[in-house]
């Protein structure tokens, strides 16, 4: 027999996503569907709806053990993706075409490794046993928010599996570093009332930290820098220095979704910005804070990612010159293509 995924549309995310008002209407799908599993979207999410319940169908034992699922995208997929030609575009299907031969697996994970599954964007990718909701909503009194829920579930596993071309959100160029922070905060408020543990904490912090950096603060720098913004890209560079100047030195090593968006997207891209004087200090000043914040551990996986970039701006901060950026630039980088590419 077929498992059964329903959807529900939950519209009013600006104000109301995660919230008790949130909670009481996922309460109420619970209490009332026949389906084996639930999806809470901002907006309709067909093909990846059936994408999820095409895995279900081929896979259920895959969907037995834990009370929420996580649905990411499968690395064999985006590697195809990254093989088309420019002008080609792969048509999303109900179907997975890109599972191999061996039976995919999921792995477990838990909210401090993934927080940014408590945003509204992620809505659509995870799934909700309806079983584990009516039980838990059976027991608690009173109101509850969406990390209650997965602070009170046995078990959340992952599956790497989606064939995802869902049309992005376009880039915010505006997107600052006190929207990051203030979405870190809110969600680390709640968090702290399930935890005190220093080390789960800081992977809350590193995670959702990572998670904006790269899906929101870190393209809207880079997208400046394309648009010739140098002004707004400045204060925006100038404003994550600070930011990671207060920051603990644990926290800045952990941060390493900044490697690609501000080490080496700007020297592949030097050319945007070198004839600006205050641009040129301004990351100069970053690279210095960066580097000093940063473990000797966290220096090799930039080395081992973006050797040429991060060998040219470490020297860069420590002769307090852009020369080796300039040099590198020149040597590695004039000559590739200067699109950006997420």
């Amino acid at each position: 027999m077929s498992i059964v995924l329903e959807q529900l549309i939950f519209n009013d995310i600006e104000k109301s996503w995660g919230n008790s008002d949130f909670c009481e209407q996922v309460r109420a799908v619970a209490v009332s569907t026949d389906a084996d599993f639930v999806v809470v979207a901002p907006k309709d999410e067909r093909g990846l709806a059936l994408q999820m319940q095409y895995y279900m169908n081929n896979f259920p034992e895959n969907m037995d053990g834990a009370d929420i699922h996580l649905f990411n995208q499968n690395p064999a997929f985006l590697q195809h993706l990254r093989k088309l030609p420019d002008n080609e575009k792969y048509e999303m299907t109900s179907e997975l075409m890109f599972l191999g031969e061996d039976e995919p697996k999921p792995v477990s994970t838990y909210l401090e490794q993934d927080p940014h599954i408590l945003l509204a964007e992620m809505g659509a990718y995870v799934l909700y046993k309806t079983s584990f909701l009516r039980e838990y909503f059976n027991r608690v009194e009173g109101s509850v928010k969406l990390i209650d829920i997965f602070q009170q579930s046995k078990m959340i596993w992952k599956h790497r599996v989606l064939e995802d071309v869902t049309e992005k959100e376009a880039i915010f160029t505006d997107y600052t570093v006190s929207e990051m922070v203030s979405c870190w905060s809110y969600f680390r408020e709640l968090e702290d009332k399930y935890t005190t543990l220093s080390l789960e904490l800081l992977d809350f912090d590193k995670n959702m930290f990572n998670y904006l950096i790269r899906n929101k603060l870190g393209p809207a720098f880079n997208q400046n820098l394309m648009d010739g913004k140098l002004v707004e890209a400045r204060n925006g560079l100038e404003i994550f220095t600070d930011f990671l100047k207060g920051q603990d030195k644990r926290l800045v090593s952990a941060l390493v979704s900044s490697g690609y968006f501000y080490i080496h997207f700007p020297v592949a891209n030097y050319m945007m910005w070198q004839s600006d004087k205050l641009f040129v200090a301004a990351y100069l000043r970053f690279l210095k804070v960066l580097f000093d914040k940063t473990h000797y551990q966290t220096k090799q996986y930039y080395l081992r990612h973006y050797r040429r970039a991060t060998n040219a701006t470490y020297k860069a901060q420590g002769l307090n010159s852009i020369r080796p950026v300039a040099k590198c630039f020149n040597l590695y980088f004039e000559h590739e293509s200067k699109n950006l590419v997420y």
